[in-house]
């Protein structure tokens, strides 16, 4: 059997594939704390503990085989001494404090902007380093290196520091065109380049589970560990998804469009995208990344005091006939894919009195679908031949037709659901040699399906397309 962590932004999911095809799954929460506003942290010692607590849910991990990890892009985790001790919170993908580093990432020369084929964006590790030396000194000079999310649990598991391309490749410090770190930029930021881990494929033995760790985590000591991937690419993986005509829309706490792109050559940079490495050699993907899915619906579902069980059969049979009069901006975290704006806000537009918690929660909902709308466009669809769904939310009927609808395409909504966990068993199991037992225990798992994907068909209706024209032009005025 192979185990998948996946160490989300708000919680981490664990997930036991056995050799008979069956998938065990269990999930913890965690804070992400914003002590100010632009501000998004984690305690790594929340993720150890949620980690702890959901694999005592799973039944007994006799006959092991391998762990995988899969884990939250871009944050960064300061550590120093062999041990790998935090010096602090995790920063996190959706702080923003790094936008005042920008212009250093912006006046770059052609070509070296080309080289790191991604637009700089606060939150990305290079951004949050610089933000670190000139506001916060003191843990700059005490930082013996960062790790990102995922790299510090294998830290804990393992004792062993290091990343994968996946991960590297999204933190503006990295070379497509060698495929390592982008050493000129590195030198011309001022950055320390002692502080950046060694780069490995996310399918190399790591390590094996220490005498600590397996006493803290309740795991099988010496039990083979992958280096692991960052979490998109890891949902990939998963799902098996690598032919350049598909595109991939991931929805959790943030969205993510998909596309994997030829392995031939490296694209041409572009402003409003972003490119990583996939877990193969070879194997890249153009994202249209938008940073406020559910992390803005359950801020809204909070706000409101509301709970899923009761939204979702309320919206469904009030139906979505008439053209609601309301707009929600789900820019609570600024926004990627296409603004590259921090300082973007959210803001629900057009409130009047008759309005009620119902409708400021359609507005949610159809404010982050047009949100992912906008990043499907900007990636382009032409050549694409079908659209792929994955997301621990698009188990609610209504929400995914809802997205179905605004994106006015059908979707693919994978059974093989949990994605990036379900790829971290992948993962795990290619680092042990045991790729033909993960396909044999998926094709068991997936026996007597008819097909690995539903199809999902959302009503279009007429008035879609005027609302997320008025989606984009709430944006743009308020801007």
């Amino acid at each position: 059997m192979f185990l998948g962590i996946d160490l989300g932004t708000g919680s981490v999911k664990v997930l036991l594939l056995g050799a008979d095809g069956t998938r065990i799954g269990a999930s913890r929460p965690y804070p992400i704390e914003a002590f100010a506003p632009g501000w998004a942290e984690t305690g790594p010692q929340a993720w150890l503990e949620a980690i702890r607590d959901a694999i005592r849910e799973l039944p007994a991990l006799d006959g092991l085989q391998a762990i995988g990890l899969s884990g939250q892009m871009h944050g960064i985790v300061p550590v120093a001494g062999r041990d790998s001790r935090p010096l602090g919170k995790a920063i996190l993908w959706a702080d923003q404090r790094g936008a005042a580093c920008l212009p250093r990432l912006q006046d770059l020369p052609a070509s070296m902007a080309q080289r790191g084929l991604n637009a700089p964006v606060a939150g990305m590790a290079a951004t949050t380093l610089l933000w670190i030396r000139a506001e916060n000194p003191d843990l700059y000079g005490r930082m013996e290196q960062f790790l990102f999310p995922k790299d510090y649990i294998r830290a804990v598991l393992t004792g062993d520091r290091a990343t994968d391309f996946s991960d590297a490749s999204g933190s503006l410090l990295y070379d497509f065109e060698h495929r390592g770190w982008h050493g000129a930029l590195i030198d011309r930021l001022g950055l320390d380049a002692r502080m950046l881990p060694e780069i490995r494929q996310a399918t190399d033995l790591a390590g094996v589970v220490t005498e600590a760790a397996a006493r803290y985590f309740g795991l099988p000591a010496g039990v083979p560990v992958a280096t692991g991937a960052a979490d998109a690419p890891a949902g990939m993986y998963g799902t098996g998804l690598t032919d350049p005509a598909a595109v991939q829309i991931s929805i959790g706490t943030g969205a993510q469009v998909s596309r994997p792109i030829p392995a031939d050559r490296l694209p041409p940079l572009d402003r409003a995208l972003n490119v990583f490495e996939g877990i193969e050699p070879g194997h890249r993907y153009r994202v249209a990344a938008m940073l406020n899915a559910g992390i803005a619906l359950e801020w809204v579902l909070k706000l409101l005091r509301l709970d899923w069980a009761g939204v979702y059969p309320a919206l469904a049979a009030r139906g979505l006939r008439d053209r609601p009069d309301l707009l929600f901006l789900p820019y609570l975290s600024g926004e990627r894919t296409p603004h590259m704006d921090p300082d973007a806000r959210g803001a629900w537009i057009g409130l009047g009195l008759h309005h009620g918690a119902e409708d400021l929660m359609l507005a949610a909902l159809l404010g982050v679908a047009c949100a992912i709308r906008l990043g499907l466009e900007t990636l382009g669809t032409e050549g694409v031949s079908s659209v792929r769904a994955v997301g621990g939310s698009l188990r609610h009927p209504y929400w995914r037709d809802l997205v179905s609808s605004v994106l006015g395409r059908d979707l693919l909504l994978s059974r093989r659901t949990d994605a990036s966990a379900l790829g971290a068993t992948r993962i795990a199991a290619a680092a042990v040699g045991g790729a033909a037992a993960w396909e044999a225990a998926m094709a068991r798992a997936e026996a007597g399906e008819a097909e690995r994907s539903e199809r999902v068909s959302g009503t279009r209706h007429p008035w879609m397309d005027d609302y997320f024209q008025a989606f984009q032009d709430g944006y743009r005025r308020l801007k």
